[in-house]
């Protein structure tokens, strides 16, 4: 990666504060584009950038939003010319659906919300996470099908495929969200009550949980550190 370049959180979220919110663990240079539905995709171009994260988002992958056949061009584009991509829940669809096709991705039969343990593989690129480990969840949708040559590093009962490295494409997916520390992430599960209630998950437990290490400052360095190049 050209290291005087910076990094792209491309922030698809509703209200506009994932970008600040992943940005916050980034230690490198970044800019952050913000994504709006009723407009198409910013006009951005990849080569200006060393990585690009894709963030979450309430919107669903399997819909499509007037962004939509822009964001899967964009992805592409970055994949042709070698920069890292890293997606988080719905970015790391997007993903999958931009290099496989739309059944790659589908609605989960219910919600996986909650500080939810998952499995990290051997295959996870470093051995500082490993076992099952407690991470930030909310999602309706998932990934069921991956590029040619992609390795599932985490999974849990809910969903096979929470994270992948694909080394070849410079792909790096995680179906959770590494940007919420404990504070944030709760304060975020509490904003939500009636959420909680509709789908009969205790929110008090939950809200006595939270992370099994420090996601944000590791998996965002895990991530960078997967493309490095010397």
């Amino acid at each position: 990666m050209a290291v005087n370049k910076p990094v792209a959180v491309i922030d698809y979220s509703v209200d506009g504060i994932s970008g600040e919110r992943i940005s916050s663990w980034l230690k490198v240079p970044f800019t952050v584009v913000r994504v709006v539905e009723g407009e198409p995709f910013p006009v951005i171009a990849a080569e200006k950038y060393r990585a690009v994260i894709h963030s979450g988002s309430s919107y669903s992958i399997v819909d499509d939003t007037s962004f939509m056949e822009g964001a899967i061009s964009f992805v592409q584009s970055c994949s042709e010319a070698g920069i890292p991509q890293m997606g988080i829940c719905y970015g790391h669809q997007l993903l999958a659906r931009a290099t496989v096709g739309i059944d790659a991705v589908a609605r989960c039969k219910r919600i996986e919300i909650g500080w939810r343990n998952v499995l990290f593989l051997p295959e996870w690129p470093f051995a500082e996470v490993s076992g099952e480990k407690a991470v930030w969840q909310s999602h309706y949708d998932c990934v069921v099908e991956l590029p040619s040559g992609s390795v599932v590093t985490a999974t849990n009962d809910h969903t096979e495929i929470q994270a992948f490295v694909n080394r070849k494409m410079k792909l790096f997916g995680t179906q959770f969200h590494p940007e919420f520390d404990r504070v944030q992430g709760n304060e975020c599960f509490a904003e939500d009550i009636e959420l909680f209630r509709r789908n009969n998950i205790d929110l008090e437990s939950v809200l006595a949980s939270g992370p099994g290490f420090s996601t944000g400052e590791v998996v965002f360095n895990n991530f960078l550190e997967t493309f490095r190049q010397e």
